[in-house]
C-alpha cells in the first residue's frame, strides 16, 4: 500500500465506525451460482464492504475507482461494479452464507445471504400399512435425501385436486381402486422437483395382496351360491 494512503485509509476507517441505522435486504443465492449486493446510496466518497464484522474491500470513488482489499480470499470470488456501490460474489459455496455489508458516508446497508443446494432426487416410500377385513390402506412418504436444501414444502396431487401438503399421503382403497396417477411436488427457495406414482399399490405389496384376499373371498362367495343353486335344482329333478 502506498504511504500516501495510510493516513487516508486511517480517517475513512474512523468515519466507518460511526454509522446509522441500517436496512436490511434478504438474498437467496444457488449453490455454485452468484449474487450481487446493490447499494441505492449515491452520497459519499468511499464504501466498506464487510462480511459480519471481516472486512472485505474499501472502494474510493474515484474514476477508476481504487480498491483496497484486506485479505487475498476476497480476491478471487469478489468483484466491485457501479463505482463500488456494487459487490458481487461467483462460484458461492454454502460457507458464503451469512451477514454482508456496505458503509457510505455513515449510511449502513446490510444483506442477509442465504445458500442453497438445487433439488436433485426425490424418492417415494410406503412408510406404513393397515390391512383388516380384506381391506387395506397404506402410507406413502414423499422425501429428499440431502437436509442442506433449506426449507422445504410437499405437496400431493390427483390430476389438478390437491389432496395434502407434507411429505406423507394416507391412500385408501377407494382412493387406490381409481387408478389415478398421484404427484408430488417438492420445492424449496432455488428450484422444484415433481415425481409421479402411477401404480401407489405395488410400493405396498401388503396393501396389494390384501385387495386379492378381498378379490378371492367374493369370489369363493360367489361360486359358493351358484353350486347351491345347482344342488336345489339337481335335487328337485331327481325327485329329492
Amino acid at each position: 500500500m502506498d504511504v500516501f494512503w495510510i493516513p487516508l485509509l486511517a480517517t475513512l476507517m474512523l468515519l466507518h465506525q460511526t454509522t446509522s441505522a441500517s436496512d436490511n435486504t434478504e438474498v437467496i443465492g444457488v449453490l455454485g451460482g452468484s449474487v450481487t449486493f446493490h447499494s441505492h446510496n449515491p452520497d459519499g466518497n468511499v464504501a466498506f464492504w464487510n462480511f459480519g464484522n471481516e472486512p472485505i474491500v474499501t472502494v474510493v470513488f474515484e474514476d477508476p475507482p481504487r480498491l483496497i482489499f484486506f485479505k487475498d480470499k476476497f480476491q478471487t470470488r469478489f468483484a466491485v461494479s457501479e463505482r463500488g456501490r456494487a459487490l458481487s460474489i461467483s462460484q458461492l459455496r454454502m460457507e458464503d452464507a451469512g451477514s454482508y455489508s456496505v458503509t457510505i458516508n455513515g449510511k449502513r446497508s446490510t444483506f442477509t445471504l442465504q445458500v442453497f443446494r438445487r433439488l436433485a432426487e426425490l424418492t417415494v416410500t410406503c412408510e406404513a400399512q393397515n390391512c383388516s377385513d380384506g381391506r387395506c390402506s397404506f402410507s406413502l412418504r414423499c422425501s429428499v435425501p440431502d437436509a442442506s436444501l433449506g426449507n422445504i414444502s410437499y405437496s400431493w396431487r390427483m390430476r389438478d385436486q390437491l389432496l395434502a401438503e407434507g411429505p406423507m399421503l394416507l391412500v385408501n382403497e377407494s382412493l387406490s381402486d381409481k387408478q389415478e396417477i398421484l404427484t408430488c411436488g417438492v420445492q424449496n427457495p432455488v428450484s422444484t422437483m415433481n415425481v409421479t406414482v402411477t401404480t401407489p399399490m405395488v410400493l405396498c405389496p401388503g396393501a396389494n395382496s390384501g385387495s386379492w384376499i378381498r378379490i378371492g373371498v367374493v369370489a369363493g362367495v360367489e361360486i359358493a351360491l351358484l353350486l347351491s343353486i345347482y344342488l336345489v335344482f339337481y335335487c328337485k329333478s331327481k325327485g329329492h
